[in-house]
Parts: C-alpha cells; sequence; structure tokens
C-alpha cells in the first residue's frame, strides 16, 4: 500500500480516513495542522475522519478482533477490505497515468518547439532562396537585354560593312571618314 498523498510505500502504521483513503502519518499530521483537505477528494477532514490502522498486524491481532464475529460480517468485512485495496490501487494507477501523461505532454511541447524552431528556419531559407531566385531572373533579364543590344550593334555593323563591300573601292575610304 501507498500514501495517497506524497505516494511512498507504508510500512507499519497509516491513517486511513472516512472518504476512503490511505495516508502516511507524516501527511495526516500536515493535513490536521492545517484543517486540510484529503488530497484526492478534497474532503475537509479532522481528527475524528481519521484513524490510525496496522498496515501489516500480526496474526494474533487478526485471530482477537475476529474471534466472535459471524461469518456474514467477516464477509462483508472481507468484501469492504478488497474493494479498499482495489480502489488504492486504482488511485496508484490514475497516480501513474497522470504522471506518464504530464512527461509526455512535456514531451511533445518540447517536440513542437522543436519542430517550429525547424520551419521558421525552412521558412527563413525559402525566403532567402526566392530572394535570390528574383536577383538571379532580374540578372538575367539584364543579360538578355545586353546580349539583344550587342546583337543589334553587331547586325547595324555587319550590314555597314556589307555596305562598304559592295561600294567601289575609292568610296570605302570616303564612307570610312564619314562614318567615324
Amino acid at each position: 500500500m501507498r500514501c495517497n498523498a506524497c505516494w511512498r510505500e507504508l510500512e507499519g502504521q497509516a491513517i486511513t480516513t472516512t472518504c476512503g483513503h490511505l495516508l502516511c502519518t507524516a501527511d495526516a499530521s500536515k493535513i490536521l495542522s492545517s484543517d486540510g483537505a484529503c488530497p484526492i477528494c478534497d474532503q475537509v477532514l479532522s481528527k475524528s475522519h481519521m484513524k490510525p490502522v496496522d498496515i501489516n498486524p500480526n496474526d494474533e491481532w487478526v485471530n482477537m478482533s475476529m474471534a466472535g464475529v459471524s461469518p456474514q460480517i467477516l464477509m462483508k468485512s472481507a468484501y469492504r477490505s478488497v474493494m479498499f485495496y482495489i480502489g488504492q490501487k486504482e488511485l496508484e494507477m490514475q497516480c501513474k497515468m497522470n504522471r506518464l501523461m504530464t512527461q509526455c505532454r512535456q514531451k511533445c511541447e518540447a517536440l513542437q518547439e522543436k519542430f517550429s524552431e525547424k520551419l521558421e528556419q525552412m521558412h527563413t531559407a525559402y525566403q532567402k532562396m526566392a530572394k535570390r531566385c528574383q536577383m538571379m531572373e532580374q540578372e538575367m533579364e539584364n543579360l538578355a537585354k545586353d546580349k539583344q543590344e550587342l546583337q543589334d550593334k553587331f547586325a547595324e555593323k555587319s550590314r555597314n560593312v556589307s555596305e562598304m563591300a559592295s561600294l567601289p573601292s575609292g568610296s570605302i575610304i570616303v564612307y570610312y571618314i564619314v562614318f567615324l
């Protein structure tokens, strides 16, 4: 059995409450000194709502306390004891599940934070690449314009050379001087 407040393993004596929970003596003292409530169900507890019990009673105590009790009462007592035990195990499992859920939630939050960071890095890298692509496209447009201008100039020069080639030889000098 474990204390329902701190979940330490109980040895020797423990305190049971009217609300059906089991506490170590240290946690029961804390509750009584602060007029507190049950840490599990929040029921207000006073000294009259708590009773010390022996966790592992010896055979002599069991024999003395069961002597003269009818089988019906013993069965009823055994049933309540088993139900109390089942309730304690359910609380233990619930506590473990809550702890696991908290750990999983923390891991998920950490992973989500890392994912968000990576996503932000990817977005920043994408924006840089998009800007770089845009700059390269602009550069390609400028180079295409320069190329076209050079082709146009080359075509004009080629026409001029062709025209000069078709002129008689004496007029080439005059033509050359005029165009310079």
